[in-house]
């Protein structure tokens, strides 16, 4: 069935808007159109596999798609109007990632075979494209070389400061040693036992947190993600009790589900054992399975 006029000059309208096309005339673009074939998609369809031969090139006129590397590792989202698969058409290299279709999408399918044949014909229109083609990658280049100053950029930044921290360290790291130095002489004690009571005295100003959750790999997802702190775990609440009256916590966190005294019946032994705990605030129930938390 043929396009209606009205529709057709909408679509060409749309066609001229995509980088590739946009030197064309709207009697080019009318031939692009006539390649076109309609295409749905639902959500989690692959249009395209990376690794997959380009033998067509798509337009993404509604909905979203989503980049995924041969990793699994989403990079990036198109929107329409947009094209996807192009420069592996023009190239014919194989594709370097699969196309997800985020929200339901329609698009534009254009084989390669028809879009080679119809530039074969129109050497107008086969220079028009390529001149558009090495337009965009003249594009991206030049945005690539600006990403990469900006980064150089921002990394010389934090290479100077930490060579300030580290040269600040070096410099307190030798005061300590003088001091100790002059610490042992002034008062006849061993150096190493000064340095020992030092160790002690600075490792109570680092924060204490225990970790309380029955599953291994979580509490070390958090102890991970705490470096600066002193991380203890414990594998259930009875384990949890244990180790509060064996350390100095500045923090507990805990999960609700677990064997051996569940995370609300620790908290309770927490207030009525150790008021401190219940009276600074220091205790969080992590109900990480709901997504919500508690406060105490």
């Amino acid at each position: 069935m043929a396009t209606p006029p009205s529709k057709e000059k909408l679509l060409i309208q749309v066609l001229r808007k995509i980088p590739i096309f946009n030197g064309l005339s709207p009697s080019q673009v009318k031939k692009i159109l006539g390649l076109c074939q309609n295409q749905t998609y639902k959500p989690g369809e692959r249009v395209c596999e990376s690794g997959s031969s380009p033998d067509e090139m798509f337009v993404l006129l509604s909905g979203e798609l989503a980049i995924i590397t041969a990793e699994g590792l989403k990079v990036a989202t198109i929107l329409p109007v947009t094209t996807v698969g192009e420069m592996g058409v023009i190239t014919g290299q194989p594709r370097v990632a699969s196309v997800e279709v985020s929200k339901p999408a329609a698009l534009f399918m254009i084989q390669k075979a028809q879009f080679d044949a119809v530039l074969r014909e129109d050497q107008e229109m086969q220079a028009a494209v390529y001149r558009a083609i090495i337009d965009v990658l003249s594009d991206k280049l030049s945005n690539d070389n600006v990403r990469s100053r900006d980064y150089q950029m921002e990394r010389a930044r934090y290479e100077g400061r930490i060579a300030v921290f580290k040269r600040r360290l070096k410099e307190n790291q030798s005061r300590a040693a003088i001091a100790l130095d002059m610490a042992a002489e002034k008062t006849g004690i061993d150096r190493d036992e000064l340095n020992l009571h030092v160790e002690e005295q600075v490792k109570d100003l680092i924060p204490r947190i225990l970790i309380v959750d029955d599953e291994p790999e979580f509490r070390v997802l958090v102890k991970d993600a705490l470096p600066g702190f002193d991380v203890v775990e414990a594998e259930n609440g009875r384990h949890a009790l244990e180790l509060v009256q064996e350390f100095k916590l500045d923090l507990v966190i805990t999960d609700i589900n677990m064997p051996e005294l569940d995370g609300g019946q620790l908290l309770e032994n927490l207030r009525a054992q150790f008021p401190p705990l219940k009276c600074s605030g220091h205790v969080r129930l992590c109900r990480r399975r709901t997504g919500a938390g508690t406060p105490i």
